[in-house]
């Protein structure tokens, strides 16, 4: 009898996501799918493996282009997959979609990045608030502590993509988590790289297959480090045409943790504590929230 795979059991829609671009979708079979929930790390991953690709430093200056966001809802379907298509390095595609709503190909990597949950919530208030359109406004009211409510007691409606609720982003965590034991599904840690960057790179470069000297890693550590990136985007600046953030250095926002800490009463951490102890058992809530570099 065949073991189980992942298959594509749910489909995900909203605001920020389109399901239908995956469809006829046509996998190689080197492909990388960087699958994270928002603001744990999806651009910082996306341009360490670029850099693994190309072997050099600097690739996030490019990254919207070398990486496209496949199911993204707001953007030009036809277009996105012309730009795939036309790639002839090897590709590197991101989704926010959990592991469940994309299709799955045993001859491609999967990689994930999750960060504490309270302070995805944090960045992506910020992420927002740098937004020039209104798509996610409703689940980041002006009131913080109506808004960490939401995120910490909302459902998360089946076949729900968007909504930004601590349900959502356990789910995403568990679709990973479920499936870490294939040899292509690789899963890290925002603080784990924020610990240890050198550290980590080198293991997504063996993951992903490639062997490179310590001149180059050291090179490339330095190149994906948050104030390199973060130099990088605002040297760009708005050269890239139309965007929607009003700067786009302040996509990196901080980059820091516990970021939290400053907005929440004890009350209000309690309630996160009550309700992800609802959602996950201990060793699972101790590696969403802190790391340690255990599953790759």
């Amino acid at each position: 009898m065949a073991k189980a795979l992942p298959s594509r059991s749910r489909i995900y829609a909203g605001p920020l996501t389109d399901p239908h671009n995956w469809d006829g979708f046509e996998f190689r079979p080197d492909d990388i799918i960087v699958a994270t929930p928002a603001k744990c790390g999806t651009t910082w991953t996306q341009s360490i493996t670029a850099m693994l690709i190309f072997q050099q430093p600097g690739m996030d200056k490019k990254i919207g282009e070398l990486s496209p966001w496949l199911d993204i809802g707001f953007k030009n379907r036809d277009e996105i997959a012309a730009r795939l298509r036309a790639q002839t390095h090897r590709r590197c595609i991101k989704t926010h979609t959990p592991l469940d709503g994309i299709p799955y190909n045993p001859a491609c990597t999967y990689i994930s990045i999750y960060r504490h949950p309270m302070d995805a919530h944090f960045s992506m208030r910020t992420h927002v608030e740098n937004m020039v359109v209104d798509l996610l406004e409703d689940r980041f009211p002006d009131d913080i502590s109506e808004g960490f409510r939401m995120f910490v007691q909302d459902p998360s409606p089946n076949g729900d993509a968007d909504s930004m609720t601590l349900e959502c982003f356990v789910h995403h965590y568990k679709t990973f988590r479920d499936w870490a034991h294939l040899p292509n599904v690789h899963m890290y840690h925002y603080a784990d790289l924020s610990r240890d960057l050198s550290g980590q790179i080198g293991k997504m470069a063996g993951v992903l297959g490639y062997s490179i000297d310590a001149d180059l890693l050291a090179r490339i550590t330095d190149g994906a480090r948050f104030g390199t990136m973060k130099a990088n985007a605002k040297r760009i600046g708005n050269s890239g045409g139309p965007s929607i953030f009003r700067d786009k250095a302040e996509f990196f926002s901080t980059g820091s943790s516990n970021k939290w800490k400053k907005y929440l009463s004890a009350d209000e951490v309690k309630m996160y504590q009550d309700r992800i102890a609802e959602l996950l058992p201990p060793e699972d809530i101790h590696w969403l929230e802190n790391g340690e570099a255990t599953p790759t």
